[in-house]
C-alpha cells in the first residue's frame, strides 16, 4: 500500500519533553513527502500554534482544535465548526461550578479570564512536574506568542453576538475530578463532544467534531481515501482518527485503551516511534 496522507498528533507523538521534532523523524517525513505523501498536523492546539509545528516538519495542511478547524498549506482557515452559544454557556457554567480553569479557542487564539488564577495554577503545575508541567509550558508559550486575550468574564464574552467563533473549550483541573465533570457535560449538554489530551484536561467541541472528522474532510478534499492514510497519536482525542485511517498507529507511550484501538503500536515518542513506522512503510 502506498500511503498518501500522514496525519500526526503533536504532543506525545511528534513532541516529547523538548518540544521539538527529532532529526530522525524529520528525515523520515522528508522521505515520505518525496515519495508523494502529504503530511498533516492533527492537533488540539490553536491554528497559530499548529502552523508553527507544520512549518517545522516542512509544511502541509493543518487540522487544529481537535478537528474544529481546517487550514490549507497557506494557513488559511478553509473550514470550521464552532460550538453553538447555548451549549457553550452551559459547559462554561459546569466548568466554573467545578472550579476548573477554562480556555476558549478561537481562530485568533485563546480567550480566558481570571488571569491570577491561571498564574497560580501554572505555578502549581510547574512545581508538580510531569503532565502538569506540559500544561504550564503550553500556557507560557501562548502568552509569549501574544495569542492570549484576557476578558473580564468569559461567560459574558461567550454570550456576545460579536465574538469570534469558539472552536474548542479546554477545561483544566484536578484529574480526580474531571471524569465526573465529563459525565455531567455528556449528560446535561447536548450538542457537544467531550474528549481529553491528558489527565489534567477536558476538551469540548461541537457535536460530530473530532480529529477523525477533520481527517475525513481533508481526505475528501484531497481525494485520498482512508485506506491510503496513516494516523499517529497517543491520547483520547486521537482515537477517532486512529480508527478512521487505514493504518492507525498508537505511540508506545499511549495508555492501554488507545493502543487497543490502533492497528499497530509504535515505539514511544522518546524512541522516535513515528520514524520507526515510516521507515518501514514508506522507506527511508
Amino acid at each position: 500500500m502506498q500511503y498518501r496522507l500522514i496525519a500526526l498528533d503533536v504532543d506525545g507523538t511528534l513532541f516529547c519533553g523538548r518540544h521539538r521534532v527529532s532529526p530522525r523523524t524529520l528525515a523520515a517525513l522528508t522521505v515520505a513527502r518525496r515519495r508523494g505523501a502529504i503530511t498533516v498536523i492533527a492537533t488540539g492546539r490553536t491554528p497559530h500554534s499548529a502552523l508553527r509545528v507544520s512549518a517545522e516538519i516542512g509544511g502541509g495542511p493543518v487540522i487544529c482544535c481537535n478537528g474544529a478547524g481546517l487550514l490549507d498549506e497557506e494557513g488559511r482557515l478553509i473550514h470550521h465548526r464552532s460550538i453553538p452559544t447555548e451549549p457553550l454557556l452551559r459547559v462554561l457554567k459546569l466548568g466554573r461550578q467545578a472550579d476548573l480553569l477554562v480556555h476558549g479557542y478561537t481562530p485568533e487564539g485563546v480567550v480566558l479570564d481570571q488571569p491570577m488564577a491561571h498564574l497560580i495554577r501554572a505555578y502549581a503545575w510547574l512545581r508538580a512536574g510531569g503532565a502538569a508541567l506540559q500544561s504550564a509550558v503550553g500556557v507560557a508559550r501562548l502568552w509569549g506568542a501574544n495569542q492570549t486575550r484576557l476578558v473580564p468574564r468569559l461567560t459574558q464574552w461567550a454570550a456576545s453576538p460579536h465574538r469570534p467563533p469558539v472552536l474548542k473549550l479546554t477545561l483544566f483541573g484536578d484529574p480526580a475530578r474531571l471524569p465526573d465533570v465529563a459525565d455531567a457535560i455528556r449528560r446535561e449538554v447536548p450538542g457537544v463532544e467531550v474528549t481529553s489530551s491528558g489527565p489534567d484536561n477536558l476538551e469540548v467541541t461541537a457535536a460530530g467534531v473530532s480529529k477523525g472528522s477533520g481527517l475525513a474532510a481533508l481526505g475528501e478534499r484531497l481525494g485520498i481515501p482512508p485506506e491510503a492514510t496513516i494516523a499517529f497519536g497517543d491520547s483520547d482525542n486521537d482515537l477517532t482518527m486512529l480508527r478512521y485511517a487505514g493504518l492507525g498507529v498508537a505511540m508506545g507511550n499511549a495508555p492501554p485503551h488507545v493502543k487497543a484501538a490502533a492497528d499497530r503500536v509504535a515505539p514511544p515518542c522518546a524512541e522516535d516511534g513515528v520514524a520507526c513506522v515510516l521507515e518501514e512503510v514508506c522507506g527511508g
